[in-house]
């Protein structure tokens, strides 16, 4: 065998090997790219998922939003209500502070009154309580007198 020969079966082996290995990361890449293309396909089912159910959990919150909105509504008009009622009683405590202040100044003029005539009021008790006894008395000799 020449240099030639053995050249040529050595570059031909060496050709051979160079296939077998470009044949196997072949092989090897048709593989990673179906694992890639389960892996993507497996993603996309997650992702749709996740979008459906983020998809509900914006519905449910836009739901939650208009009941929280419907509430502060009703919450409103009774935060009114109380403000009305709490004005009628403040209206309410007005009257009564004005009429126990009234009430307090004819009690003082009252007794201012009674104060200055307590002479006069003693003098017409005593002959009241006298024109009393005087009519007892009165009525229980008419009686006695009646009964003889």
């Amino acid at each position: 065998m020449t240099w030639m020969e053995i050249s040529a079966a050595i570059s031909t082996l060496a050709f051979i090997v160079l296939v077998a290995f470009a044949v196997r990361t072949l092989i090897t890449a048709k593989h990673l790219l179906q694992q890639l293309r389960e892996t993507v396909a497996q993603t996309e089912q997650h992702v749709a998922k996740a979008a459906g159910e983020a998809e509900q959990l914006l519905k449910q919150a836009g739901q939650l939003t208009e009941e929280v909105h419907l509430q502060v509504l009703a919450l409103e008009s009774t935060v009114q209500s109380i403000e009305k009622t709490g004005a009628a009683i403040g209206d309410v405590a007005s009257v009564l502070r004005k009429g126990a202040r009234m009430m307090n100044e004819s009690l003082h003029g009252a007794e201012k009154v009674v104060h200055t005539h307590q002479k006069r009021i003693q003098d017409v008790m005593e002959w009241a309580t006298t024109g009393h006894e005087l009519w007892v008395r009165w009525q229980a000799n008419r009686k006695a007198k009646s009964d003889h």
